[in-house]
């Protein structure tokens, strides 16, 4: 990459936007031998694949799946993991034709595409086989009858297997390992569901009286071993050394140019479309991630229109939301080398072999530095050399990055939280384990102590039905289906067209922030106009139109505290996390144009409130504070509304999250706090187990929120500090100064 890097660096501007350049070294191979060693008829098809030894990360795997010890491998992309699993599997089939393996995958791309590392050992005692939501009803008939080692996701576990368990008594009764692969994804409210559909899956397993080993693999984050434990219920042993080869990579820092005139940045959107152009049109095979359905449809749009109708047509959009057969096309295209460039949300950041690619563009960090190393790391899959570009946007966590480069090389991984005792989640989960079996005392072992106070109410509901000593599903209908595991409740909204085809779906939590009636809708680079949401038939009912605008929702956001689990000082403010309800509101939306984000109108909307209990933390004000601080009434509110901007931006320097993950509140009076406050609470029903990482690190995320509004060269106050672009009352007030003079005054 080194002409690419020089031809940037020979134009002034390009030159002026690159913040820094990290050289990371290629790196040799460590290996090791197994004994006794991997049996022949598995060695032979490795060695097909060009793999005569292992590395040692994947032997050390292997010698413990064989012993029986649920282990998590903790390595980078590309790095052979899934080996770890793939030759104990294989070596199980070898062993007896009828033992089985669950592997779960939480991506449909990325379960086709082990099946198709698995399928390629053409061993004829393993029979692998894709049971998912595309598998047609014969097929899956043919497999529960012939495979012994299916590879799935959480969500078909959840409502095609677990729910009709007596159709798969015999596999599961030869149960002998479960693969969770990628668990760093299984984070927040989907890893929370994981984690009572995982404990489900063993409830039933030991019904049919297996006991089966766990592995898991995952990128680098801060608590791997932790994160499987928690997940599963069980002890793991950690492998976290990364031994395989890597080619040397550069890492450029991109930061768009700062205009002193309006006091704004170029959008990063627009110059990582401007980076993944030109690596397009230097034939570099390229992927560009962005953080959003919209922005991945929007770059897709800016580029094809940019490179014309040969080179445009090998670029293609990849996403959530796309049909099946759409996914796939794209899929087929990367890997075959058709596609020179493909942007995406993502979905395509896990393990998936796409071939070999050049480049990778990161469209503002990813919200984890986890995430990050994933992003950068999908390039360079062979040992050729490779870049990777982070193209920074205005938000706080970016150019706190660009202004510490080293914070994003050297810093450890976060930490990735889940919170299996949700009790939106755990009751949902409850009545699931009641369907498949009766819920008796002893099933808290499963479950934990929890359960117990969720089952009365969901007895008074009539969902159980106290039989005996045992509690029974009461409805006819299996309670699975209703429950989404990717978001905090509620089935989706499917979106259609004018011709009434189905183009897309969008969680509940979303819906009213992206289908609301008049909101512009992308999908495939067109735009469409939101004519109607049906909330009774959960539809979005959208037209093909080009408004020449976007548009940003307003939210009004009631709360409450409910309970206050712990407290402590931290300087002279005082820190506390607990339950709190809230009650969220889209109440009207901005239509911004598309040329300049000028505001070209303004529209109520009419939509029901959205209210739940989940977790905080807050920071309380002493009284004087504020004096001491200078800050007058007349200020409290802008001081106050920084500090919980900043503050919400900088939490994913500790906790596996982003600021769409949770949301804030700040006020100058809150009754339930005694004085001035901001609030941080889980954007989801129960909790994500976000809130407590924040709490626990109180000290350490303060200081960095002072030190992030202090780094930050504005004079008033933008987007690289405390304006939000999620803000429900459109960044307004905001008082910079006042927060800076509020924090040092609490920490100082």
């Amino acid at each position: 990459m080194e002409d690419v890097l020089a031809a940037w660096a020979a134009d002034p501007e390009t030159a002026a936007r690159i913040a820094h350049v990290e050289a990371v070294p290629a790196r040799g191979a460590i290996h090791e031998d197994l004994d006794p060693p991997i049996p022949a008829p598995i060695a032979a098809a490795l060695a097909g694949r060009g793999i005569e030894r292992l590395y040692r990360h994947q032997a050390q795997a292997i010698r413990r799946a064989r012993a029986g010890t649920h282990t998590v491998v903790v390595a980078g992309t590309a790095s052979g993991k899934s080996l770890g699993y793939q030759v104990p599997i294989a070596e199980a089939a070898l062993e007896d034709r009828r033992a089985t393996s669950l592997l779960l995958f939480p991506t449909k791309a990325l379960t086709r595409d082990q099946y198709r590392s698995l399928y390629g050992l053409r061993l004829k005692e393993l029979s692998p086989a894709v049971y998912d939501g595309d598998t047609d009803r014969d097929t899956r008939a043919w497999i529960r009858k012939h495979a012994n080692a299916v590879l799935t996701n959480p969500d078909m576990l959840h409502i095609g297997i677990l729910p009709h368990h007596g159709r798969w008594a015999t596999f599961l009764s030869r149960l002998r390992y479960v693969v969770v692969d990628e668990v760093h994804v299984l984070r927040g409210i989907f890893g929370s569901h994981v984690a009572n559909v995982l404990r489900r899956l063993r409830r039933v397993a030991a019904h049919y009286g297996a006991e089966p080993t766990f592995l898991a693999s995952s990128a680098t984050i801060g608590n791997p071993r932790e994160l499987a434990e928690r997940l599963t219920g069980l002890p793991f042993e950690e492998v976290d050394q990364d031994t395989s080869p890597a080619g040397a990579k550069a890492v450029v820092l991109w930061n768009p140019l700062h205009d002193p005139d309006d006091d704004t940045r170029r959008s990063a959107l627009a110059e990582a479309t401007d980076v993944f152009v030109d690596l397009v049109r230097r034939g570099r095979h390229t992927i560009a991630f962005t953080r959003s359905r919209k922005g991945t449809e929007l770059m897709y749009r800016w580029a094809r229109e940019r490179l014309g109708p040969d080179l445009g047509a090998r670029v293609a959009p990849y996403r959530a939301g796309y049909l099946a057969e759409q996914r796939r096309r794209t899929e087929q295209r990367l890997f075959s080398g058709e596609l020179l460039g493909v942007t995406a949300t993502n979905a395509l950041e896990l393990g998936i072999d796409v071939g070999g690619l050049d480049a990778a563009v990161v469209t503002t960090f990813p919200g984890t530095i986890a995430s990050f190393r994933q992003q950068a790391g999908r390039a360079g899959r062979t040992l050729d050399e490779s870049l990777a570009v982070l193209v920074a946007g205005e938000d706080a966590l970016d150019q706190w990055f660009m202004r510490h480069p080293d914070a994003l090389f050297t810093r450890p991984s976060e930490a990735a939280v889940v919170n299996p005792v949700n009790p939106e989640v755990l009751g949902a989960h409850a009545g699931c384990a009641a369907y498949e079996l009766p819920l008796a005392a002893d099933d808290v072992a499963w479950f934990g102590e929890e359960l117990e106070e969720l089952l009365p109410p969901l007895v008074d509901r009539g969902d159980l039905r106290p039989r005996g000593r045992r509690l029974y599903w009461g409805p006819r209908h299996a309670p699975a289906p209703a429950v989404d595991i990717r978001t905090a409740g509620g089935l989706p909204f499917t979106i259609v067209d004018g011709g009434g085809e189905v183009i897309g779906t969008v969680d509940e939590g979303r819906a009213f922030h992206q289908v609301h009636p008049g909101a512009v809708y992308l999908h495939q680079g067109e735009s469409y106009l939101v004519e109607e949401l049906d909330l009774h038939d959960r539809v979005a009912r959208v037209v093909a139109r080009e408004p020449g605008y976007t548009t940003q929702p307003q939210r009004d956001t009631d709360l409450w505290v409910r309970s206050r689990a712990a407290h402590t000082r931290v300087g002279r403010f005082t820190v506390a996390h607990g339950v709190v309800e809230v009650a969220d509101r889209v109440s009207a939306f901005k239509k911004l144009s598309l040329r300049d984000r000028s505001v070209l109108g303004y529209e109520p909307l009419d939509l029901p409130a959205r209210s739940f209990e989940t977790q905080a933390f807050w920071v309380t004000v002493p009284d004087g504070l504020m004096d001491r601080a200078g800050v007058d009434g007349a200020a409290a509110p802008g001081t106050l509304h920084a500090a919980e901007h900043t503050a919400i931006a900088m939490l994913p320097l500790f906790a596996i999250c982003d600021r769409w993950d949770v949301g804030g509140l700040s006020t100058p009076f809150h009754p339930d706090a005694g004085g001035p406050v901001w609030f941080v609470y889980d954007g989801y029903p129960g909790g994500a187990g976000i809130s407590p990482i924040g709490y626990e690190r109180a000290d350490a995320h303060l200081r960095a929120t002072l030190q992030a509004l202090r780094d930050c060269g504005c004079d008033t106050g933008c987007p690289s500090c405390v304006q939000s672009p999620k803000c429900g009352n459109f960044n307004d007030p905001l008082d910079k100064a006042g927060a800076i003079r509020l924090l040092a005054a609490g920490l100082e």
